[in-house]
């Protein structure tokens, strides 16, 4: 698959779910398996950049199977948090382990709870949350731009945004290396191991569709996010941004 199927892929979220609907069983061994388990430590990084206050709520926008909504959950017992997706069967797992982890309910309302939606269009309240994270998933959003200015709305003045997200690396050893694995190894396991070729090319390919990791900043900033930096992880083939929303209230631009 090449970048502009992944492009004219992702422009129908419903299908991009179907999609990960087909692979939810096989998700998490497939992001140890990619990661050699790195994506537990990022995960936790980027819980720790949300840096929710007492009586913040946090959400999670394209939780998955919900490793950083119970991340969230266990770092910050104080705070009540929802995962928001639009793969039924993702949301299923991620209930079942946020269960696990005692920090959810059976009836969704426990301090975690998990609501099928999208991103694009979050169906809650202004300044809701103080904290919205999203770990590999954001790429797969067909128009960035409206889903900052949509987050931006959601968050409370003084409040985070945090990206943790595949990007294309710098050129030089870690770029290479992004090139052999995403493309040439990725795939092959998605075969072995998911049954899902298809779901795994499109991975790398919509990468390469994707802005980089300074071209994703300045998106942030054209939907009114500001105090915007990143940090590259993993030879640079991950990036997590964090923006603010300032204070006042006042920057917030794009399109809702």
């Amino acid at each position: 698959m090449d970048h502009d199927e992944a492009a004219r892929l992702r422009s129908e979220p419903l299908r991009v779910a179907a999609m990960f609907g087909r692979i939810a069983a096989r998700y998490d061994l497939m992001n140890t398996l990619m990661t050699a388990g790195l994506d537990r430590r990022w995960r936790r990084l980027a819980a720790v950049e949300a840096d929710l206050g007492p009586g913040d709520g946090g959400l999670d926008i394209c939780c998955g199977t919900g490793d950083l909504t119970i991340e969230l959950a266990r770092m910050y017992p104080h705070s009540a948090v929802v995962g928001l997706d639009l793969s039924e069967p993702m949301l299923i797992r991620a209930r079942r382990k946020a269960l696990r982890a005692a920090v959810g309910a059976a009836d969704d309302d426990g301090r975690v709870r998990f609501v099928r939606a999208d991103a694009h269009e979050p169906p809650f309240p202004d300044a809701a949350f103080g904290a919205i994270t999203a770990a590999f998933g954001i790429r797969n959003l067909p128009d960035l731009p409206r889903a900052f200015s949509a987050l931006w709305r959601v968050t409370r003045p003084g409040g985070r945004l945090v990206c943790l997200e595949i990007t294309t690396p710098p050129a030089g050893p870690g770029r290479r290396f992004h090139a052999f694995w995403f493309d040439r190894c990725v795939p092959l396991l998605g075969r072995l191991i998911a049954g899902d070729g298809a779901a795994y090319s499109y991975l790398p390919a919509s990468v390469r569709a994707f802005p980089d990791a300074a071209g994703l900043a300045g998106l942030l900033h054209e939907a009114g996010w500001r105090s915007i930096r990143f940090r590259r992880l993993g030879m640079g083939i991950v990036a997590l941004h964090v923006a603010e929303k300032p204070a006042s209230g006042l920057a917030g631009g794009g399109t809702s």
